[in-house]
């Protein structure tokens, strides 16, 4: 992927299994906004995101996680944005109503104005297309992935 500009990266999840990320795309010269329990970002903040890692840890229901995911990435989601679920643990189906519901919310059509890909163990395994898989690979390629611990919580 090229850009015009400095790639924005939303990573959403627990800041210590995201700040190793956060630095590695900060390295990279992307724009980087922390959403973390602790920590919150204004909504300008998150307006016109590129990418996103949304990750999936061990201590809360994966649903509840992905729902939180929703409500905080909606009002932020562009055309042609990728948003990347990331556990050590399947989480496809999750993923896939995760990208039903930022549809449902945002009335963005999936696939066609934005993607979304699981990653599960470090693997890429579910994206609305080839393209969201290819891209999903080539992101978790260069900025890797969040620390995560344990199975997801159900």
């Amino acid at each position: 992927m090229l850009f015009a500009h400095a790639p924005k990266l939303v990573l959403a999840g627990s800041y210590p299994a995201i700040r190793p990320v956060a630095d590695r795309a900060a390295a990279l010269d992307a724009e980087v906004v922390v959403l973390s329990s602790p920590i919150t970002a204004p909504i300008d903040d998150i307006v016109g995101f590129d990418w996103a890692v949304v990750a999936v840890d061990g201590a809360t229901p994966v649903a509840e996680q992905l729902d939180r995911a929703v409500e905080s990435l909606a009002g932020g989601l562009r055309r042609g944005a990728l948003v990347v679920v990331a556990s050590e643990q399947p989480v496809g189906p999750a993923a896939r109503r995760f990208a039903t519901d930022l549809a449902r919310v945002t009335g963005l059509p999936t696939g066609e104005a934005f993607a979304v890909a699981a990653c599960e163990a470090g693997a890429i395994t579910w994206g609305v297309d080839d393209q969201a898989v290819d891209e999903a690979a080539h992101l978790v390629s260069r900025i890797g992935l969040p620390a995560l611990d344990g199975p997801p919580a159900v």
